[in-house]
């Protein structure tokens, strides 16, 4: 099987005090991967390694089959994210910050059509700095995928959404997956949006992947928090 994403043997140290450790990890195309786990515990910086934006301390990490250190560039081509709190043009409409995220990737797509996708169709030309918190991230998510990428790499994407807006986006995240071939890892806080919506789950404990697993194995061990408070409750600090 070729896999969209691998990573093997991944470490990342800051000042000694190792953040990723020893990571390995395969994502398939058209699969949606959810990664769990606490604050702290290395999700942010894992993303950042596959995107470029961060030089990892030891191992390898592909993306498309793209080497994530060397390729960078042309993976932020090819892939779409949403990574920390999402930065705008504050003084320009929702359509302006996209057209201008396009010609930075020299990449065609349809800003009007990313905004629909996402609810924010009808914003017109107000400007970013009148946005609540949802309507921003909302605007990341149509930012993640104006350009139709393969893959999508998406920190927290539901992060300040009412329930509404939490289920438009689980759908657009299925249909991307099953319609499109899109390739989506995701971090979430909510474990039950991950649940309807991962096809495999990975749990990151203290920089380690401590287990990947179907959702079926949630409902088999007393539901997702159940199983996954009982994966990293036992694991201490180094």
């Amino acid at each position: 099987m070729d896999y969209v994403i691998s990573v093997k043997g991944l470490t990342k140290s800051f000042q000694g005090r190792e953040v990723i450790r020893d990571c390995t990890m395969n994502i398939g195309k058209g699969s949606i991967y959810g990664f769990l786990g606490e604050n702290g515990a290395g999700k942010t910086t894992f993303f950042k390694i596959l995107l470029g934006m961060m030089k990892p301390t030891a191992g390898e990490a592909n993306v498309l089959g793209l080497d994530c250190v060397r390729q960078s560039p042309e993976i932020l081509r090819r892939t779409g994210s949403l990574i920390e709190t999402p930065v705008f043009y504050e003084h320009l409409s929702a359509r302006e910050n996209l057209e201008i995220h396009l010609d930075y990737l020299e990449a065609e797509g349809k800003a009007e059509e990313a905004l629909e996708l996402v609810g924010l169709r009808e914003t017109g030309e107000r400007p970013v700095s009148e946005f609540s918190l949802g309507m921003r991230q909302r605007l990341a998510v149509a930012r993640a995928v104006v350009h139709r990428p393969e893959v999508l790499i998406l920190d927290e994407p539901v992060n300040g959404l009412d329930p509404a807006g939490i289920h438009q986006m689980r759908e657009l995240f299925l249909h991307l997956s099953r319609e499109e071939g899109t390739t989506i890892l995701l971090s979430s806080h909510i474990l039950h949006e991950v649940e309807q919506t991962a096809s495999r789950v990975g749990i990151l404990a203290h920089g380690r992947v401590i287990a990947e697993v179907d959702p079926e194995a949630f409902r088999k061990n007393g539901g997702m928090e159940e199983y996954y408070l009982k994966m990293t409750g036992g694991i201490r600090r180094e």
